[in-house]
């Protein structure tokens, strides 16, 4: 019995969003320039007709598979409740560091959810006509914006000092998605709360030890000039 004679019925949605399961499956043994329409619609269990009818041709269904990652990033952010810091409150080392790694965290897992599809357009979207740019652009746009709503809250409520928050937000995500995209491209584990404990560590106490953020190091001592010995 072929696969062809296993197709089944499913809704508009389902049957698109199992095309874009094959089809990662397919990219992912094959890699993306191996594979064909026609393995994406043997692994689906369907006929070319019926692939058609949801994208245009294999970069259509790539282009799908960074769009689903952009939307789920979004859809995350959209749902996060916006942060409310009580006026006056001010945390510990500490706590700092918890809270922003928290919200790193909820970042990260949405993106790691679907690593699989992330790593598929490092490798072969780098040359699709700027997909993985696309792709960038529009999760970095969703992410700007949660960061940036949070650093102004925290600047209302007497936390965080004056400055340019759009600024500080383009800053903090450029050095998260390095990371991730390092991770990513070098089959790295993703451990996620290390790496959103590491990030937001280093974005909020940088890279001195504890002993220099407590005190500041004694000054160099001045050289005693000598005193010039007069004639005899």
């Amino acid at each position: 019995m072929s696969v062809l004679s296993k197709r089944t019925y499913k809704p508009a949605d389902e049957r698109r969003e199992q095309i874009l399961d094959c089809a990662l499956q397919v990219f992912a043994q094959k890699g993306y320039h191996g594979a064909s329409v026609a393995d994406v619609c043997a692994r689906a269990g369907i006929g070319r007709a019926t692939l058609y009818q949801y994208f245009d041709d294999k970069r259509d269904v790539l282009v799908a598979l960074a769009d689903r990652i952009a939307r789920r990033v979004a859809d995350a952010v959209d749902a996060r409740a916006p942060l409310k810091i009580p006026e006056g409150f001010v945390p510990t080392e500490e706590q700092a560091v918890a809270f922003v790694a928290s919200c790193f965290a909820e970042v990260l897992t949405v993106v790691f959810e679907d690593a699989a599809t992330c790593r598929l357009l490092l490798r072969v979207g780098r040359g699709a006509d700027g997909v993985v740019d696309d792709m960038l652009r529009a999760i970095d746009e969703s992410l700007l914006t949660l960061i940036e709503a949070d650093l102004i809250a925290g600047q209302r409520a007497g936390v965080l000092r004056p400055f340019d928050a759009r600024f500080a937000a383009r800053f903090f995500l450029g050095g998260i998605e390095k990371i991730v995209l390092t991770y990513l491209d070098e089959d790295r584990p993703l451990d996620v709360q290390t790496i959103a404990r590491e990030a937001s560590v280093l974005e909020l106490l940088g890279i001195l030890t504890d002993r220099s953020r407590q005190s500041p190091p004694d000054p160099a001592p001045r050289a005693t000039p000598r005193k010039k010995e007069g004639r005899r």
